[in-house]
């Protein structure tokens, strides 16, 4: 084992790119749900599914008024959703498209 940096440093290129590539690793939903409550703190996590909420809900056609109201979240924050949408090209797009 390395013994720790003498000053603070920040995640690098390869730290993401491990990280995502064990994350692509889990088959199992309730094994990615306990790896992300090991990795978020509950707000975090929160957040996240929030964020999952309103691209759901646009989506399927709701309006950015209707679904800040439905999440109880400003419509900031759903109008950033709407934005990601409507590049067409949004990574988002194919994982909304598997459920």
């Amino acid at each position: 084992m390395n013994p720790p940096p003498s000053k603070p440093t920040r995640p690098s290129p390869s730290d993401e790119a491990e990280l995502l590539a064990g994350l692509c690793t889990i088959r199992d939903p309730a094994e990615l749900r306990r790896i992300m409550g090991e990795l978020l703190t509950p707000s975090e996590y929160a957040a996240l599914l929030r964020r999952w909420t309103i691209l759901k809900m646009l989506s399927d056609g709701h309006t950015q008024r209707d679904t800040a109201r439905a999440i109880g979240g400003s419509l900031c924050n759903v109008t950033r959703g709407a934005r990601v949408l409507r590049t067409g090209t949004a990574a988002t797009l194919k994982l909304l498209k598997t459920r």
